[in-house]
């Protein structure tokens, strides 16, 4: 190696040679050095925000959070609420809107059910449990061997209480032309 500097027109002036591999020592970019100072900041505030003093959240706390409000929200059901629910016409009536929508194709614009489809919904009869209770898992849980999918996930809880509560008004109005009784089904007695 010689002890002359030796300058190049791109790179500047070249301090080492090694193997014939020439190495200038050149200032590094503005922006490159303000990106790595920058990340080194947000890394430092990072930690201690979340980690370190826990002023901020992090996102499973987050979930967890919300989970816990949805489950503080979410009413709970009961024989009695449903049943209160059946009286009020405003709950009745957006029941019967998605009824209409959604469960006609199987238990006809009456509820009586159709040969092969849908169960009778206006008899004293009811396979799974005639309970306002039972109505409400059936409508939200869904039967999947009898072709009923779970309508919670589509409908929500108020759309589900909607449904039970016109559902429990067809109940015992005995609609001519319904789908035969099964053989299983129980006899609702309140």
């Amino acid at each position: 190696m010689s002890d002359k500097k030796r300058t190049d027109e791109i790179q500047g002036e070249i301090l080492h040679v090694y193997d014939g591999i020439e190495e200038a020592d050149n200032n590094l970019p503005t922006w490159w050095l303000l990106t790595f100072y920058g990340a080194v900041v947000f890394g430092l505030v990072y930690w201690f925000a979340y980690h370190e003093y826990g002023i901020a959240k992090l996102q499973p706390e987050i979930y967890r959070d919300a989970i816990a409000a949805a489950d503080a929200e979410r009413s709970i059901v009961t024989d009695e609420s449903l049943d209160a629910l059946a009286m009020d016409q405003s709950a009745v009536a957006a029941g019967q809107v998605t009824f209409a929508a959604q469960c006609v194709a199987c238990h006809d614009m009456q509820g009586q059910g159709r040969v092969g489809l849908g169960s009778n919904l206006t008899d004293e009869y009811w396979v799974h449990g005639g309970a306002p209770t039972d109505i409400h898992a059936v409508i939200t849980n869904g039967l999947v061997e009898k072709g009923m999918p779970p309508w919670a996930p589509i409908l929500g809880e108020q759309g589900v209480n909607q449904v039970v509560a016109y559902v429990l008004t067809l109940r015992n109005t005995n609609v001519e032309g319904g789908k035969p009784v099964e053989e299983n089904a129980k006899v609702w007695e309140p």
